[in-house]
C-alpha cells in the first residue's frame, strides 16, 4: 500500500474514534443539574409512595400482644404517620423509626434504625400487617389490624426484603404465626397521631 493511502486510513481512522468516544457525552454542568432533579423528584416519589402505601394503617393506634386466643395491653402507642420531611414514620413506644419501603401486594413494610441506636444501629426490620377490620377490636375501637414484627433485625435492605416469610402466617394471630408467637395487634385510635 502506497504511505499516502495507509496515513489517510490512520487519519479517518483517528477521526471517527474521537467522534465516537465524545459522541453520548453530556457537558459536567448539564449532569449536576439532571442529577439533582432526579433526586428530588425522586424523593418526592418516593415519599408520597411510601405514605399512599400505607393508607390503610395510617394513624394512631394503641398496641397490644395476641397469646392464647386473645389479646390485652393496648399501652403502646403506635404511629404510621409521615414526618415533616414528607417520609413515612413508624414509630412505637419510645422508637421513632423511618419506613424504607413497602410492599401493598404482600402487606409489608421495612424501616431503618437509627445509626445512634443502642440496639440495632442501622440495622432494617420487616412488619407484616393484616386487613384492618371492625369487628373483633377491643375496648370499643373503631377498627383494628395485626402486626408482626420478622426478626431478627438486617444488615442490608436486600436480607430484609428478601427474608423467608413461609413459617409466617396471620391464620391465628391470637395465638401463634408471628416467629412462633401471636401477633401484636393494634386498635384505632385517630387519624392524625401527632402535631409536629
Amino acid at each position: 500500500m502506497k504511505p499516502t493511502i495507509q496515513l489517510t486510513i490512520v487519519i479517518l481512522a483517528i477521526f471517527i474514534l474521537t467522534a465516537c468516544s465524545e459522541a453520548g457525552k453530556v457537558k459536567e454542568s448539564e449532569a449536576n443539574t439532571n442529577l439533582l432533579t432526579g433526586l428530588v423528584v425522586g424523593q418526592q416519589q418516593g415519599k408520597s409512595s411510601v405514605m399512599d402505601s400505607l393508607a390503610e394503617i395510617r394513624g394512631y393506634w394503641k398496641g397490644g400482644f395476641c397469646s392464647g386466643g386473645s389479646c390485652s395491653s393496648f399501652t403502646s402507642n403506635v404511629s404510621i404517620v409521615q414526618d415533616p420531611s414528607g417520609f413515612g414514620i413508624w414509630a412505637s413506644g419510645s422508637s421513632y423509626l423511618r419506613i424504607i419501603a413497602v410492599d401493598t401486594a404482600n402487606r409489608t413494610f421495612i424501616y431503618q434504625y437509627l445509626p445512634n441506636d443502642t440496639y440495632s444501629p442501622s440495622k432494617y426490620t420487616k412488619v407484616i400487617w393484616t386487613a384492618p377490620t371492625t369487628t373483633g377490636c377491643e375496648n370499643s375501637a373503631t377498627k383494628c389490624f395485626y402486626y408482626c414484627t420478622v426478626y431478627p433485625n438486617f444488615a442490608t435492605l436486600k436480607e430484609a426484603e428478601n427474608v423467608n416469610l413461609s413459617s409466617y402466617s396471620s391464620a391465628d394471630p391470637t395465638r401463634t404465626g408471628c416467629g412462633g408467637f401471636g401477633w401484636s395487634k393494634a386498635l384505632f385510635v385517630s387519624s392524625n397521631p401527632t402535631n409536629w
